[in-house]
């Protein structure tokens, strides 16, 4: 349990950090890509400490980076009175969230190209 509490706190303190470095960029923005990066960090129990921190700093940018675009496809979801309110953090938290899992679940695919191409023929593996 210590450890989720010390990599929560180190994550609040990134966050001001980064805020007073880059203040150009979206304070709700850097919250939602940390609350996605810790979300998946928490999310992963079988993995080595090294490797969840380098996720956490992977995932955070990852998030920071792609805010914009995630928003701009979840957008069509919702309902369309509540689609201006929609705030620029909401688009980091899932793409910080969800990129590390869908680029490891990419790469694991890739191992194996003669798998993609039977997925495509129709084949069975």
């Amino acid at each position: 349990m210590t450890e989720q509490t010390t990599t929560t706190f180190t994550a609040i303190i990134n966050h001001f950090l980064i805020s007073v470095i880059y203040p150009n960029i979206e304070n709700g923005v850097i919250l939602g890509a940390l609350c996605g990066s810790i979300l998946l960090v928490i999310s992963e129990d079988r993995i080595s400490t090294l490797r969840r921190i380098i996720l956490f700093f992977i995932s955070f940018s990852i998030g920071m980076l792609l805010s914009e675009m995630t928003l701009n496809l979840l957008i069509p979801f919702f309902p369309s009175n509540i689609q201006p309110t929609i705030p620029l953090g909401f688009g980091a938290l899932v793409s910080s969230a969800v990129s590390v899992k869908l680029l490891l679940w990419i790469i694991k695919k890739f191992d194996d190209p003669t798998d993609i191409f039977n997925n495509f023929r129709g084949k069975k593996p």
